[in-house]
Order: C-alpha cells, then structure tokens, then sequence
C-alpha cells in the first residue's frame, strides 16, 4: 500500500473577517519534493504557506500531514521548519546559539544537539561566522544560519518565505543554487514561495500558479511554460514575458488567426468562425523578415538589450509592443523596420475566457 501525500489539502478556505483569502484550495506535496508556490502579490500564496505552518488558522477544510489530520495541531506539533523573508534571528545571540536555540528549548541532550550542529554547520559552511553575531553578517550569510536553525530541527518539510528577496541580484543566483543542493543532498520536502517567476522555473520539481486565492494551475516548470492553461499562466511563466496579439478565426482549411488589419497565420485548433482569440508566441518562436514580406506582421524596433549570449529586442506595432529573442550579434537598429512572422504554431487563448484551446 502506498503511503499517504506528506502533505494533503482538502477545501482549504481561509477569510481574514469578512474577506475570503482562500477560496477552496486542493493540493498533494509528495514527500522529498520540491514545489514552488508562485503568483502576483496579494494572490494568497504567503497565506496559504502559513496556514501549512500553523501560523494562520483555517477557516474550513482540512489540511492532513502524513495522513493525520493537523487542520488545528499546534505549529510545534506538525514536524515543519519554516525559513522567513525577514530571517527572523535572535540579534543578541552569535550564529552557534541561534542555531542551537530551539534545540535547547525543546531539551534535547548535548549529544544529539552538538552533532545536528555539526552537520548544519557542514552543509551551509558556516565555520567562520560560529561566533559572529547577525548583524556583523551579510544577508546571504544570515539567510544561510536562518536555513541552518530549520536544518537542525530535522523536520518533515521546510516552508521558506520569499527567502532570497532582500538579496541582491548575485547572491539570490548564488543562494539558488545552494538551496537547489541542499534540496538533493537531504532529500526533504520543500515549499518555497516566492514572485519571481525564474526562482520558481530553476528550482521546483512542480509550480503552483495562484490568483485571487485559487490555484490557476499545478504542474513541472516545462510544462507550465509550454502548455499553459490559461493566458494568465502564460504570462506569468517565462521571462520575458510572452506576446500576446488579439486576433479572430478566419474560416477555411487550415484556420487562421487574423490580425485586425494585418497578416493571418495558420492556427492547429478549430476555431470557430469570428471568435475573438489571444495569440501568444514566445519572445524565442519568431522569424526575423523584411518588413513587406507576405504575412509579416510589420514593426519598428525601439530597444535592443544585448546580454552577452543573446538579445533581446523590443519593437511596437500597430497591434502594441513586442519583444523578440535573437542572437548575440542580432543585426538590427533603433528606429530600423522589420517585419516578424511565428516560427511554430502559437499558443493560442479565447478571448473572453483566457482559457487555452
């Protein structure tokens, strides 16, 4: 017999008073697996981590932690370790007692306590800072001790907050990849929260999409990105972001998406006659032209970010702006007008509903 999801959401609804938050949230995290809570903020995503946590109560349906029923156990009781945005460290205290701390509260032995210690300070190679005390730290350096006092807990699963967002730019890429390490060599379950979309594609095993308290979609980064539900996670997944052009179905074998006034590209799903659609194509799916080839969608290029292994081009048209991946030595200027056409069959969105067809 299998055993039963480390976590386990049924219904979960959550209201702060009169204003619902959550709206019915249903969800399995495997034990040993990686899943990344994304969305805008304000989507309920930190809520919905903190009622897991203990720290918010659930104003209806269950939440279950290796099949037992925890809707209402004590945050000390669910065997969860949670790593806050805000570090959340005792500023008196050197790095060794801060993660030494709750061990000492929970009365564990000097034993036991000293070899948890050793380890964490191992994995996260905190050496050199035992003595130091949080503020004569980096914010890398107390993010690491923050991980390291819920490494020592040895806990079920580890919820982190938003835990690279007070983080410059270097040090999140660094800190990634860290926790991405230290996900494979404990082999613990993690909940990561966060608004960045990238932290969410490089380091989940499955992405859970959020808007306005309800999951949009749950799925691996790949496929979020590659078969969508909706427009919304189409354009919250990628970076830059993905085109959207508003078109209607043209009857005919094939269909074709007819831009107001413009082109019409070949479309796979069967449409009907003069339904509004969304067209999305991704900054890397379309084809450099001259600007009166047939079927070219014309445009004038406004920006050129060269990044070193590629570029990015952003260009306005008639239909609005765009934004074009090209090469390293992408040969095209400000001011110069091209046209572009889709290199593969585009994702392709109703109008009214945003659902993907």
């Amino acid at each position: 017999m299998s055993s039963p999801p480390l976590i386990e959401l049924r219904g979960l609804r959550k209201s702060f008073g009169s204003t619902p938050v959550l709206h019915g949230i249903d969800l399995q995290v495997q034990d040993g697996e990686f899943v990344v809570f994304v969305g805008p903020s304000g989507c309920g995503k930190s809520t919905l981590l903190r009622c897991i946590a203990g720290l918010e109560t659930i104003s209806e349906g269950q939440l279950l932690i290796a099949g037992q029923d925890c809707t209402h156990a004590h945050p000390s009781q669910r065997g969860l370790a949670m790593v806050f945005q805000s570090y959340a460290l005792y500023p008196h205290m050197t790095v060794a007692q801060n993660l030494s701390f709750g061990m000492r509260m929970r009365g564990v032995d000097k034993a036991t306590r000293e070899a948890k210690l050793a380890r964490a300070i191992q994995t996260l190679k905190l050496e050199p800072y035992l003595a130091r005390k949080p503020g004569e730290l980096s914010g890398g350096q107390c993010q690491r001790v923050a991980i390291g006092r819920a490494l020592v807990q040895e806990p079920k699963l580890f919820l982190f907050d938003e835990p690279l967002s007070n983080l410059d730019a270097e040090l999140r890429v660094h800190l990634r990849v860290e926790l991405a390490a230290l996900h494979r060599e404990l082999g613990r379950g993690m909940v990561y929260v966060t608004h960045d979309q990238v932290e969410a594609m490089t380091l989940a095993d499955r992405i859970v999409v959020l808007r306005g308290g309800r999951i949009e979609q749950v799925g691996a980064p790949l496929e979020l990105y590659h078969q969508p539900a909706n427009a919304f996670v189409a354009g919250f997944i990628g970076s830059p972001a993905i085109n959207f052009l508003d078109v209607r179905c043209r009857g005919g074998e094939p269909r074709l998406a007819q831009l107001p006034g413009g082109p019409a590209w070949p479309i796979q799903h069967p449409a009907t006659e003069g339904q509004a659609l969304r067209l999305g194509v991704r900054p890397e799916h379309w084809q450099w032209l001259s600007a009166d080839a047939p079927d070219a969608l014309p445009a004038t290029v406004s920006l050129v970010e060269r990044l070193g292994a590629s570029s990015y081009a952003y260009l306005d048209s008639r239909w609005g702006r765009l934004c074009v991946q090209g090469p390293a030595d992408l040969a095209v200027q400000v001011g110069e007008a091209v046209g572009l056409k889709p290199t593969q069959a585009p994702l392709l969105f109703d109008a009214e509903s945003g659902r993907r067809l």
